[in-house]
């Protein structure tokens, strides 16, 4: 019996250590699922902290040492309200650099009608004031005018800064008519008076009369107030007729009158369809002709007494009449001789005479061909 007991011992032990050197990775072909434990009623491990490295905190940020000028000024728009006709209106832009570097005002751009800005000088101080001073011009007519101007700056933010005025031109004092067609075979070439009117019942008086050329006299009383003034023009025929468009430039000691104009246009005798001719690329001795009509604006008969030619290139040498009206040729003759150095240009005027003593011009001008 004791040695078959100690022989079933002996298998145990060779068995369990066996098993004990097999692999201990294998998976069971089938595994069971793993219970659901609930977690009621458990208590959470305790969790340790680290602490942290204490930092010291600044007393102050951290400025930077960059210097700069600012340029600030009270206010950027100026509103002029109501002013006169061709009046002028100054305002000063007040600023201040408020920087910590100093300020230079390096240049300016106006728009039309404004001046250049005044400066007492380019370079401010940190803390230092200054002004811009501005003079606007007002135009002569009604309108809401807006003008800018820009000044530039070392100013790192603020490189260039937009300055406005603002403007209310009105215009009391009118002029009638003020567009007038003269005729040359009329009487004072059909002129009517010209009245001036305040239209504010402001009274004033006329200051100055100045007609293109002196091609009529307009007498008035500088002495002489009202709130409506007439004017009696007296024209010259024979200045208007050399001077056939211009204007009447009138001035008046009313405060919001301005300058007026009255414009005149007058039909002369005769018009020339080409009074100028344009040779482009000519040959020395080479002769070119153009057709060119005469045409009369008051049935008056075209007839050449008479022509001339001032460098004696330009001749007639053909009419024909058409009705009141005349075709002329006129045949331009280069000078043969070559141009001298550095020189290309031609130049000449047909002068033509009329038997009713009206006087005609045709310019030639040109020039050589480089070759």
């Amino acid at each position: 019996m004791k040695t078959g007991y100690w022989h079933c011992c002996g298998l145990f032990i060779g068995f369990m250590f066996i098993a004990g050197c097999l692999p201990q990775h294998s998976v069971a072909s089938d595994p069971k699922p793993a219970p659901v434990v609930s977690t009621e009623n458990v208590v959470a491990p305790a969790v340790f902290q680290v602490p942290e490295r204490s930092v010291r905190p600044q007393s102050r940020p951290v400025e930077s040492s960059a210097e700069e000028p600012t340029i600030v000024f009270e206010k950027s728009v100026h509103d002029f309200g109501s002013v006169g006709p061709g009046s002028l209106n100054s305002v000063d832009f007040a600023f201040t650099n408020t920087g910590n570097a100093v300020l230079k005002i390096e240049d300016f751009h106006t728009t039309c009608g404004c001046t250049v800005p005044e400066l007492d000088k380019r370079e401010y101080a940190p803390g230092e004031s200054g002004k811009i001073s501005v003079r606007y011009s007002a135009p002569a007519s009604t309108v809401t005018d807006e003008k800018q101007i820009y000044v530039y700056t070392n100013d790192p933010k603020t490189p260039q800064y937009e300055l406005t005025i603002k403007a209310k031109v009105e215009v009391n004092v009118t002029v009638s008519p003020v567009d007038v067609s003269l005729m040359l075979d009329q009487d004072n070439a059909g002129m009517p008076p010209v009245t001036i009117k305040s239209t504010d019942g402001r009274e004033f008086a006329v200051t100055s009369i100045k007609p293109t050329n002196n091609v009529m006299t307009i007498p008035f009383d500088s002495n002489k107030r009202g709130t409506e003034i007439t004017l009696q023009p007296k024209v010259d025929l024979e200045k208007l007729n050399m001077t056939p468009t211009g204007i009447i430039e009138i001035r008046t000691n009313h405060p919001n009158s301005g300058i007026l104009y009255v414009r005149y246009v007058a039909k002369p005798f005769f018009e020339v369809s080409h009074p100028r001719l344009i040779l482009q690329n000519v040959s020395p001795g080479e002769e070119v002709i153009r057709d060119i009509w005469i045409r009369s604006n008051y049935d008056k008969k075209v007839s050449i007494e008479s022509f001339s030619s001032t460098n004696k290139m330009m001749t007639i040498i053909g009419q024909e009449e058409d009705g009141n009206h005349l075709k002329i040729q006129v045949k331009i003759t280069v000078p043969t001789n070559a141009p001298a150095a550095g020189s290309r240009n031609i130049a000449d005027e047909l002068i033509i005479n009329q038997t009713n003593g009206q006087r005609i011009s045709i310019r030639c001008t040109g020039w050589f061909q480089i070759h």
